[in-house]
Order: C-alpha cells, then sequence, then structure tokens
C-alpha cells in the first residue's frame, strides 16, 4: 500500500503555498472580546417565556423532592404518650397480678397494687369483662383469689397492713357485683367480707378511694408506679 502524499510538498502547489506562508498571521479585533462580552449578556437577559418558567419551576421541585415529584405532605403524626390503661396492662405480670416494683424487692404489696390495679381498671369500661382489658381485669382477680387462704385473709405477709385488706376486700367486692361475674369470685367476696377494717376505718378509706388525690403519699410510694398509675385512672 502507498503512502498517500503530501500535497505540501506537491511540486504543483509550490506557488499556493508560498503565498499562504507569506501572508500575516491574522489577530483579532481591538473590539472583538467587547462584541463577544454584549452578544453573550443579550443572551443571558434574554425575557423568559411562560414555557422557559415552567420547566425551571419543574426541575425545581424535581430537586426538592429528592428526584421525584414533590407533593405537599400532611405532618406526621405526633408520638401520644400510652394512656393510664395502657400502662397498667403493660405492666401485668403472666400470673395476673402487678407488682410494686420490678425487682420483687416489695413483694409485700402486689396483693394490695393488684387490686387497685383491678380496681382502675373495672370502670374504665361500660362492660368490664367485655371490653378490651377484660382478659386483664380477670387474671388480677384470679391472682387475688390465688393469694387468698380459706379463712379469707391473704397470709401474714398480707392482711396485717389495713389498706391491704381494704383494697383486696373491695376489689373483691366489686368483681362479685359484675353482670357475669363467676361463682369463685362470689365466694372470694364472701370470704374477704369478715376481714375488712371496721366501719370508722372503711368510711376513711372509701373517701380515699373516691378522692384518689387524697390517697396518703406513703401509700401511693409503696406501690410504686403501678399504684401511682392505678391513682391517676382511678381520678377520671
Amino acid at each position: 500500500m502507498k503512502p498517500t502524499p503530501d500535497p505540501l510538498q506537491d511540486p504543483r502547489f509550490a506557488d499556493v503555498v508560498a503565498r499562504l506562508r507569506a501572508q500575516a498571521a491574522p489577530e483579532p479585533s481591538a473590539d472583538f472580546t467587547e462584541r463577544t462580552l454584549a452578544r453573550v449578556r443579550q443572551t443571558v437577559a434574554r425575557p423568559l417565556g411562560w414555557a422557559d418558567v415552567w420547566w425551571r419551576a419543574a426541575a425545581a421541585l424535581i430537586v426538592l423532592g429528592g428526584a421525584s415529584f414533590w407533593w405537599p405532605r400532611a405532618p406526621a403524626p405526633v408520638a401520644q404518650d400510652p394512656s393510664p390503661v395502657e400502662i397498667l396492662m403493660a405492666a401485668q405480670r403472666a400470673d395476673g397480678g402487678w407488682s410494686a416494683d420490678e425487682g420483687q424487692l416489695r413483694a409485700r404489696y402486689d396483693v394490695s397494687v393488684t387490686a387497685l390495679a383491678v380496681l382502675a381498671l373495672m370502670p374504665s369500661e361500660m362492660a368490664p369483662l367485655g371490653g378490651p382489658q377484660a382478659q386483664a381485669v380477670r387474671d388480677g382477680i384470679s391472682y387475688l383469689i390465688a393469694q387468698q387462704g380459706e379463712d379469707g385473709k391473704f397470709g401474714a405477709d398480707y392482711s396485717g397492713a389495713d389498706f391491704t385488706r381494704y383494697l383486696a376486700g373491695m376489689a373483691l367486692q366489686a368483681a362479685a357485683r359484675l353482670p357475669d361475674a363467676d361463682s369463685a369470685w362470689l365466694a372470694a367476696a364472701e370470704r374477704a367480707r369478715a376481714h375488712l377494717p371496721d366501719s370508722f376505718q372503711m368510711a376513711k378509706l372509701n373517701a380515699h378511694l373516691a378522692q384518689p388525690d387524697t390517697f396518703p403519699a406513703r401509700w401511693a410510694d409503696a406501690g410504686g408506679p403501678v399504684a401511682q398509675t392505678a391513682l391517676a385512672l382511678l381520678a377520671r
């Protein structure tokens, strides 16, 4: 394959090449820069048409929307604190009772704390045994009955305190008055009736239960978070 001849070396174009090389190198005019910048400014300052405005707005929305079309969104719902009912149901143990504290350091208060939780859950529904907390109420009452002896007392650790005898007795009395009360609840309430505090003490305790804000602070503190949550629910 023959190499392509260089036209600049061809003798036939020697005169043309000589004349071109003899010419002076071209230089831009003195106002070249000003004229060029004027044309650029004129292009940038061109009025925007409706099409330009629309496309630019669409591009901005796409950027703001993260490469997707942006639409006004409703504000995210604000997380709400759980209600006292939800707190009590979440704190209930597998055996149906409630604890004064998680470490079981004050287990002697479990009967009274459980009774207070049951009393708080029952009036929170028109039909306590038909609402969402029905099982929690049933399990709480079953726990109280399991702690009750044949003589109606709640063990040596429990029956010595007036508020324990009162709260446990009142919880069982309230359970026995429910339309669908089990026969075991009726029997337990009857056994507990003989061990309720005397009439003078009952009047004072009834006043506290009717007005939870007056509940003795030392009892609420002894019962821990569960007792305080139950009292807040009763106050409603």
